[in-house]
């Protein structure tokens, strides 16, 4: 897939993870509906977070900031009953994934969630 300038977006998937994510997000999205908090602001929000990944590279960055500070307060939330070595070893700890140490290495990022 290419953006509208003819360049291949930043966060390019193997296509089976891209019919992975797909399914994730419309079961996502199916989830927000039953729980009444698909409303238009809300989707319209969710579409311009999805759709900033392409735009440009400080976008991206953006976007996963907003992405990892969300997981990781949601992650803490869910984990608070977790023994500490547990939490923090879990690969479902957002800290634990490769993006969000990469993205925490860099010396021009700050993420506020540490």
């Amino acid at each position: 897939m290419k953006q509208l300038t003819g360049s291949m977006p930043i966060a390019a998937l193997p296509p089976s993870t891209a019919a992975w994510s797909k399914e994730e997000l419309l079961e996502t999205i199916d989830w927000l509906q039953s729980e009444g908090a698909a409303t238009e602001t809300n989707l319209k929000l969710l579409t311009a977070i999805v759709e900033s990944i392409l735009w440009s590279e400080e976008s991206y960055t953006r976007f996963l900031q907003c992405g990892f500070d969300a997981a990781i307060e949601l992650f803490d939330i869910s984990s608070q009953n977790w023994e500490f070595e547990e939490s923090m070893s879990s690969r479902h700890n957002p800290r634990n994934w490769n993006e969000y140490k990469r993205l925490a290495t860099c010396t021009d990022i700050v993420l506020t969630s540490t």
